[in-house]
């Protein structure tokens, strides 16, 4: 109870003494400057100590019962805070003595006293009290700030290690994306040098030209489609890609989508089929993103399935209200372990393209991304022999971006 400042500058000072003059004289010393409390007796004293924050306690040597040196060595232990000063005639040198050597008293004060000096001794017994008592809530503060700090220091560390693994991990996959481009780069290259030779050969027959122009053609054209997605990824990885998203209008979308890839589908002997079972025409969210994800999914959907079989597109919106879309075939389908790993950048299945296609592997990891930027989901069904089942849902009231 000791451990608190006195308010107003008025402190509490306790004097203890079984002569009810020297009470009254100390008293009327101090009254104008602090609290007084008195008590004839050390267990007087201990009473009011428990009741009051005592910061000065004056105490006469020789008391019934409990001596003043006893009383504080008591005191120096239950309320280590408060400043002990020892009243004592020249006949109780050696109890002061020993209170002093056990550290029990701040000062000693002679019978009979000199008022000025005792005013002078009880004010700086109060400003030690208050100098203790504030260096505590300094120690105190500072032990806070201290573990404030460290905590945040923690914090940043583990933030910094984060930021470093993030960093890692994406080095880790720019070094490995830029070594698949080189890699799938490298043979469309090769046939653009090659078939540049012939025409520039003059053995070459002009007759042959229109179908190394047709090559050269569709070469460029594949490794347009492979820089374009590495721009894709490398700006969704980076957080730079920014969806658009507008009120859409699902009809007409599904529509653009069927009109684009119905003549793709039908080189092959695929027939293309869409579905809308909506309950509003009007959506909200990317609508030029959303096109590239279902013009990837069914563009995958033609290069693994045999003629004479059909693909079909199908947009419901499921009883909670998100937006359901489905691209069906009826392909070579997909191995169990190899359909964990689908999404993942550079992943090719043993599954290979019915007419020879070139594959990226990054088109449904690009699909897979653009729709998590939506908040939406991404999944896939298939099984071996019978086809696949791609599908994506969007959210209800609009797009939930979530970030990079």
């Amino acid at each position: 109870m000791t451990d608190q400042l006195p308010t107003n500058g008025r402190g509490n000072l306790l004097v203890i003494d079984d002569e009810e003059e020297i009470l009254k004289a100390l008293y009327r010393q101090f009254r104008r400057s602090y609290h007084v409390y008195t008590a004839n007796s050390a267990a007087e004293g201990l009473r009011i100590m428990t009741e009051t924050p005592i910061q000065v306690i004056i105490s006469d040597q020789r008391m019934p019962g409990m001596n003043g040196a006893e009383f504080f060595g008591k005191v120096k232990t239950e309320y280590p805070d408060a400043m002990r000063l020892l009243l004592t005639g020249y006949a109780d040198i050696q109890a002061m003595i020993a209170a002093i050597n056990d550290g029990n008293i701040y000062r000693y004060i002679v019978k009979p006293w000199d008022p000025v000096e005792l005013d002078t001794v009880v004010r700086e017994a109060f400003e030690r009290y208050n100098l203790i008592v504030q260096n505590r809530r300094l120690m105190t503060e500072l032990r806070e700030a201290n573990a404030m700090l460290e905590q945040r220091v923690a914090e940043r560390t583990r933030e910094l290690e984060a930021a470093n693994a993030m960093l890692k991990e994406m080095i880790a996959q720019r070094d490995s994306l830029l070594g698949m481009a080189a890699h799938d780069l490298r043979t469309p290259i090769t046939v653009l040098q090659g078939f540049s030779e012939l025409l520039l050969d003059p053995r070459t027959p002009p007759s042959e030209f229109p179908e190394f122009v047709g090559v050269i053609r569709d070469t460029t054209r594949d490794m347009l489609t492979l820089l374009d997605n590495i721009l894709d990824i490398t700006a969704i990885q980076s957080g730079r890609l920014t969806l658009r998203p507008v009120e859409t209008d699902v009809y007409l979308l599904i529509d653009k989508i069927y009109k684009l890839n119905r003549r793709v589908g039908e080189r092959k002997g695929i027939q293309l089929k869409t579905q809308i079972d909506i309950e509003k025409p009007v959506y909200v969210f990317d609508a030029q993103r959303i096109e590239q994800v279902l013009n990837n999914l069914i563009s995958n959907a033609f290069k693994f399935s045999e003629s004479d079989t059909e693909v079909l597109v199908r947009v419901s919106q499921r009883e909670d209200g998100w937006l359901l879309f489905e691209v069906i075939d009826q392909g070579q389908g997909i191995k169990a372990d190899e359909l964990e790993h689908i999404f993942a950048p550079f992943q090719r299945g043993s599954s290979k393209p019915t007419g020879d296609e070139p594959s990226t592997g990054l088109g449904l990891s690009i699909c897979k991304r653009l729709v998590e930027l939506h908040g939406g989901r991404i999944g896939a069904e298939s099984e071996l022999g019978v086809g696949s089942r791609f599908y994506f849902e969007l959210p209800p009231n609009g797009i939930r971006q979530t970030g990079g």
